[in-house]
């Protein structure tokens, strides 16, 4: 078992990493820390109060703090599909996050696997109850964006719920600083997420216990 000092060290390295990541590749990664436990709990907060079986995916995982977090409250025989395209988050989900001893049965009977394509590759024919998403989509553009939230319908089960989070002030700031053609870009997909959050949230938990501040945003495009 490992004690709390190699915890700690690991955490450490798991930061390091992604600030590595990040400024390697910020359009991709979009965040300078991981997401805190508080994020992670609120954002999948829909799926953990759900008394039923469930299968569940979740999209840009990162060094897996959402994921981590899924594997606490994952029931028996439900199913979790963790996507997440940046091979070295690919690899650090498979040989450190699934590893731990709360993934251990549902590994075992092949009820949790990682996807290292985009959303976008996923099978047609799979479908979730909780979308639960790390998508740094205030980066992304606006075809992208849209692209996205197409996959994510048309994945979602009858009455499926999509989770994501996106930082408290990013959108108002991005378009004050950005410039020319990338505040045009930003302004397009702020647009684009404020119209879907205004016609189709359901739920909004404020997380203040995170770097930075977050809104996690739940989202219902059918009823059940």
């Amino acid at each position: 078992m490992a004690t709390s000092g190699n915890r700690l060290k690991a955490g450490i390295g798991r930061r390091i990493r992604f600030l590595s990541r990040y400024i390697k590749n910020p359009n991709v990664v979009g965040a300078v820390s991981p997401s805190s436990r508080a994020l992670s709990a609120a954002v999948s907060e829909p799926y953990r109060r759900c008394g039923r079986r469930c299968d569940v995916l979740e999209v840009g995982a990162g060094t897996g703090p959402v994921t981590r977090y899924l594997g606490t409250i994952l029931k028996q025989d439900d199913t979790l599909d963790v996507c997440e395209i940046e091979s070295e988050f690919a690899d650090i989900l498979e040989s450190e996050v699934l590893a731990g001893l709360d993934f251990e049965k549902p590994k075992e009977e092949g009820r949790v696997r990682v996807l290292r394509h985009p959303i976008q590759e996923l099978s047609p024919d799979k479908t979730y109850d909780f979308v639960i998403s790390g998508l740094p989509l205030t980066a992304f553009e606006l075809s992208d964006v849209e692209e996205v939230f197409d996959v994510i319908r048309r994945c979602l089960k009858p009455g499926g719920v999509f989770s994501y989070f996106e930082y408290i002030g990013l959108r108002r700031t991005s378009r004050v600083l950005s410039l020319g053609k990338k505040r045009a870009r930003v302004r397009a997909v702020s647009r684009y997420l404020t119209t879907n959050i205004r016609e189709h949230e359901i739920a909004r938990d404020k997380v203040i216990g995170n770097l930075p501040p977050a809104y996690a945003r739940h989202l219902r495009f059918e009823t059940a």
